[in-house]
């Protein structure tokens, strides 16, 4: 389980070098953007499937 947690923490911060290195200031705004919008997309996901299973269990 910890192995699991740090190998995908360990590929988030490869992944946020890469970006780092290669992309320019706009190309990584725009980046920081979409992942912003994805992070308010999953959280309202997750809100609506905990709804659904309470009012399903109601």
């Amino acid at each position: 389980m910890i192995g699991r947690i740090l190998r995908i923490f360990f590929l988030l911060a490869l992944i946020g070098l890469i970006v780092h290195r290669l992309f320019s200031r706009s190309q990584k705004r725009a980046i920081s953007e979409v992942v912003h919008i994805s992070a308010w997309v999953l959280l309202a996901a997750a809100v609506l499937a905990l709804g659904w299973y309470v009012w399903a269990a109601w």
